[in-house]
């Protein structure tokens, strides 16, 4: 029987209104790492009592998932459950539905037809949310709206383009609008990862983070991450794979340890100079990586040397140490890698996250980490620093106090939007009634104001040449 946590029951209770909310527009609910999504799916089909599909991006997920309803409510003769994926080995259609989206993605029409109304998405965030995705396929056949995301990360990549051409990466909540309608409108329930900890819910971590020089350290073409080359060169500045080794060997006492490597090469030759250790990558072979993974959680293992694999979904609760051999812009990716050692295990005290990659410096502490709503939803981390919603190449620069002061003036401008600043130009940032009277009107003659950005300054013009005339009469 799977006992529910205190900070469990209002989630759980917030996502079964949803899902019986008639009308109800797609909404969020955000969950910390190592919070129990799993148990959160469990409870809400047990609770539901009704047809439901509950959406998982890989295998793995899914028989995580599975197993839990399975362990609350298996033996409910009121509902059936059926799992549809071809890489789990089955196929079937229950009242609740465990499925991968590619095995579905054209089964819309099937579902409809067999009365299927409301849909559950894990690690909804990895899902395109264009419509000719396969998701969205999916949803247009079968005609499913009552949908609820659950994430840690309700944030998405989003590449723009500056006024100069300069190309630039944002991260995004999954509720803006940007090129297109966002899939998700709402976010309905939010448990902050202080909770998590307050509660004692998340392991104590213990940060090492070690010089590093940032100067060599270059953009991609996108600005949404570094290059490979650069990572490299930054890698072998700071002392390369000896910097590993000497990370690993500073610290005998930990018992499963998690290091991530920027290179295959780079794993095996630290393996093969490693007593007890395995390799992770994303090209392996399924059988050999199951193999190594399951040695690792039985203790065969003490070390794991990991390629770009194993940030999400890879639950082991005795890792009681990180090592970073990498960099990265991306928060998400660094949650997610912090995370694997979040979970509380009776035998380990602690997990100790060795930063060799400036991450810790650029993002600080995941404990931190913290989702506020204001005129939108944003993420903040240590020193309250702002790290959504900015160019990826400006995380840092920006905090709360910032936020505040931008909320401000644009509530001021929805008052009197005269006071919009002008956004670029030689009279960049002078407030639009201040514009001298003939370049507003040279501005209304020859700006294509049927582009989205440029809607708000048209009314900003037209705003302060009405005040004027009135003002004359």
């Amino acid at each position: 029987m799977i006992t529910l946590r205190p900070n469990q029951s209002e989630a759980i209770d917030q996502a079964v209104r949803y899902l019986r909310t008639p009308g109800a527009k797609p909404a969020l609910i955000v969950l910390p790492t190592a919070w129990g999504k799993s148990i959160l799916t469990a409870f809400v089909a047990k609770q539901l009592g009704e047809k439901l599909l509950v959406l998982q991006p890989s295998k793995e997920l899914l028989e995580q998932n599975y197993q839990k309803y399975l362990d609350l409510a298996g033996d409910d003769p009121m509902l059936s459950v059926g799992v549809y994926s071809a890489s789990y080995g089955s196929k079937t259609i229950g009242q609740v539905t465990y499925a991968t989206i590619g095995s579905i993605k054209s089964l819309g029409e099937e579902f409809r037809r067999q009365g299927f109304t409301r849909l559950l998405i894990d690690e909804a965030h990895l899902y395109p949310r264009e419509s000719d995705s396969m998701l969205g396929r999916f949803l247009k056949d079968s005609k499913i709206t009552s949908i609820l995301g659950i994430t840690a990360t309700p944030i998405k990549l989003q590449n723009y383009r500056s006024l100069t051409g300069d190309t630039y990466s944002k991260l995004v909540m999954l509720t803006s609008r940007t090129r297109t309608a966002p899939l998700f409108r709402d976010i309905i329930h939010v448990a902050q990862v202080d909770e998590m900890v307050r509660l004692g819910y998340w392991s104590t971590l213990v940060y090492e983070a070690q010089d590093f020089d940032h100067s060599l350290l270059r953009y991609n073409s996108s600005r949404s991450e570094f290059t490979d080359a650069s990572i490299l060169a930054a890698h072998v500045a700071a002392g390369g794979v000896r910097s590993v080794t000497d990370a690993l060997a500073a610290h005998p006492e930990r018992k499963h340890v998690l290091i991530f490597v920027h290179s295959v090469a780079e794993a095996r030759e630290l393996a093969e100079s490693t007593p007890n250790a395995g390799v992770i990558y994303g090209d392996q072979d399924k059988q050999e990586r199951a193999e190594t993974i399951a040695r690792f959680r039985a203790g065969e293992l003490r070390v794991i040397y990991n390629v770009r694999v194993l940030s999400t979904g890879f639950d082991y609760t005795g890792i009681d140490c990180i090592i970073l051999g990498i960099s990265t812009a991306s928060i998400a990716l660094y949650y997610q890698i912090v995370g694997r050692g979040t979970r509380i295990h009776p035998d380990k005290k602690d997990c100790l996250i060795v930063d060799l990659g400036g991450n810790f410096e650029r993002f600080g502490r995941v404990e931190d980490l913290r989702w506020e709503i204001g005129r939108q939803w944003r993420l903040f981390g240590s020193g309250g620093r702002l790290l959504s919603g900015i160019p990826m190449h400006e995380i840092g620069l920006y905090t709360r106090d910032d936020v505040a002061r931008v909320e401000q003036e644009a509530a001021a401008i929805e008052q009197d939007p005269t006071l919009r600043p002008m956004p670029w130009g030689k009279h960049a940032g002078t407030p639009i009634r201040e514009l001298p009277l003939h370049y507003r009107r040279w501005l209304l003659a020859n700006l294509d104001f049927s582009a989205p950005r440029n809607r708000p300054l048209l009314a900003s013009i037209n705003a302060s040449l009405a005040s004027e005339l009135a003002a004359t009469n």
